[in-house]
C-alpha cells in the first residue's frame, strides 16, 4: 500500500514527506501477522525516506481494512501534471509494463494453463511485482526537470496513456513493439498450448 502511494507521488515529481495509516483489525487478528506487517511497512518507509506521521488503529467486526495516504512535496511550479502533454513529446515509461497485472492474474487464478507453464523464477517475479510494488522515488527530480506531463501507470499503459492524452487535449502514437516487457512477461504472453 505504501509503495503504490509512493509511486503516485514520484509520477508527479514529488519527494515523500511521510504517510498516515488507518488500520482496522478484526477480532481474529494474529500478532505474528501484525509484527510482519509492521516490519515490512517500517522497512519500506525507511528505504524510501517516508516516515509514519500518524493515523488510527481500531477494531472492526468485518474483514481487516487498511488505508495509507502518502504526502509529498514538490517545488513551486514543478509538479508534473497529466494535463500538460504537447504534440511532439516522447511517450516514455520507467520500467517494464504488465508485470503487476500478470502477477494479479496469477494470484487470482493460479490454475490457468499459462500460469502452470511458467517457470518458478518467472512465476515468482511476476507475483512479487504485484505484491511488492517498486516505486521509482529516485526519478522524481528527473521528472520535475524534464517531463512536461506524467502519471503513474497503475491501470495499464494504454488506459492511463489515454487518460493523460485526453486530459491534455492531444493524441499520441504508441509503438507497441517498443513497449518494454520483462522476460517473465514475455514468457507469460508467449505461452502456446
Amino acid at each position: 500500500a505504501l509503495g503504490v502511494n509512493l509511486s503516485d507521488l514520484a509520477a508527479k515529481g514529488a519527494d515523500p514527506l511521510g504517510f498516515v495509516l488507518a488500520l482496522a483489525l478484526p477480532r481474529d487478528w494474529m500478532p505474528d501477522w501484525l509484527k510482519a506487517f509492521a516490519n515490512g511497512l517500517g522497512q519500506a518507509a525507511e528505504t524510501h525516506g517516508c516516515p509514519l506521521l500518524g493515523g488510527d488503529t481500531t477494531r472492526t467486526p468485518g474483514p481487516m481494512m487498511l488505508s495509507i495516504t502518502a504526502l509529498g512535496t514538490v517545488p513551486k511550479g514543478k509538479m508534473v501534471r497529466r494535463t500538460h502533454a504537447q504534440p511532439g513529446d516522447v511517450i516514455a515509461v520507467s520500467g517494464t509494463i504488465g508485470d503487476a497485472a500478470l502477477g494479479l492474474k496469477i494470484r487470482k487464478t493460479p490454475a490457468l494453463d499459462w500460469v502452470a507453464a511458467l517457470g518458478e523464477r518467472d512465476f515468482g517475479f511476476l507475483l512479487e511485482r504485484y505484491l511488492k510494488p517498486r516505486p521509482r522515488v529516485v526519478l522524481a527530480p528527473v521528472l520535475r526537470e524534464y517531463a512536461r506531463a506524467g502519471m503513474d501507470v497503475s491501470d495499464g499503459l494504454v488506459g492511463d496513456l489515454a487518460k493523460m492524452l485526453r486530459a491534455s487535449g492531444v493524441t499520441g502514437i504508441l509503438r507497441v513493439d517498443d513497449v518494454p516487457l520483462s522476460a517473465a512477461a514475455h514468457a507469460a504472453i508467449g505461452y502456446e498450448p
